[in-house]
């Protein structure tokens, strides 16, 4: 039945192709399904649908979620989320206002270094991203002709243990698993070989607390995706894979890392026995103070 890509990225958060543009693409190279998974925000998703119903594409509405745990930063994929909820919506606005005021405090930080930028210039390349993120700030520090790329500019200013740098507000993995949950989502641990280590995924999949593990990523190595693919084997897990694709030229390509249509199914139909355990969506008691983390 063809590959798909289950992971991918839009101008709703770091990606640089719009939801029409990206669906276009899959189309272009042979996707028959793709996964709109954008960093805490599902602006993207309506477009994406509309674009999939006009170029034959089926789209999967989701969403990656920056969550940590003690001293990990974990990300989390949400796929077949009820975009549409209102109070799943105005959740996410939460963590878009984080984002957002992480973004101010990073051109403080930079002006103070004499790296003249405002956020307004972030904003310029942010554009109609709901999710505004470290590089849109790396895009207006290369503007301001204070690097030569984006990854110059992390590696001088805004990465880790860099002087820019700030932490930034996560929530707790394992209520960020719980609120995919109750947004009618099934959760899967993003590119864990890059994040974490087995033991931490074992600890989730023995606890049935996320539904599958994406084992094909293109970062990760053979070593990972053998690990993997053995925990998700004995747990009984889905398989999953995706490009992480966000169009820039340093990114993977779009369906790098794809897999068969047997992984869509396979949430599908997680997605129809979640759905009949699923608690009532009361995201306020999982989106209180306690539950975030800096990091």
């Amino acid at each position: 039945m063809g590959v798909v890509d289950l992971h991918t990225h839009t101008t709703a958060s770091d990606g640089k192709l719009t939801p029409t543009q990206l669906v276009q693409l899959a189309k272009k190279v042979g996707l028959v399904a793709v996964a709109i998974t954008d960093h805490d925000t599902v602006e993207g998703i309506e477009e994406a649908l509309q674009a999939g119903r006009r170029f034959g594409i089926e789209v999967v509405p989701g969403i990656e979620l920056s969550t940590r745990y003690e001293d990990k930063d974990i990300h989390i994929l949400g796929y077949f989320i009820d975009h549409r909820d209102r109070e799943f919506r105005d959740a996410l606005k939460r963590f878009q206002n984080i984002r957002l005021e992480r973004a101010k405090r990073m051109v403080e930080k930079l002006k103070e270094l004499g790296i003249e930028i405002s956020i307004e210039d972030v904003l310029r390349f942010a554009k109609n991203a709901a999710s505004i993120g470290r590089p849109h700030v790396a895009q207006a520090i290369v503007s301001r002709g204070y690097a030569h790329d984006i990854q110059d500019a992390f590696d001088k200013f805004i990465a880790h243990d860099r002087p820019a740098y700030v932490p930034k507000f996560k929530l707790n993995t394992l209520d960020g698993i719980e609120f995919i949950r109750r947004a009618g989502g099934v959760p899967v641990i993003a590119h864990p070989g890059l994040s974490t280590d087995p033991d931490f995924v074992e600890y989730l999949a023995k606890k049935r607390l996320i539904s599958g593990i994406e084992v094909w990523h293109p970062e990760h190595t053979p070593e990972h995706i053998k690990i993997y693919y053995e925990i998700a084997e004995r747990y009984r897990l889905i398989k999953t894979g995706g490009s992480d694709f966000h169009g820039t030229p340093d990114k993977p390509k779009l369906g790098e890392s794809a897999v068969a249509y047997v992984s869509l199914a396979a949430l599908k139909r997680e997605k129809a026995i979640l759905s009949t355990f699923v608690k009532p969506a009361d995201f306020k008691s999982i989106l209180n103070p306690t539950v975030f983390a800096i990091g």
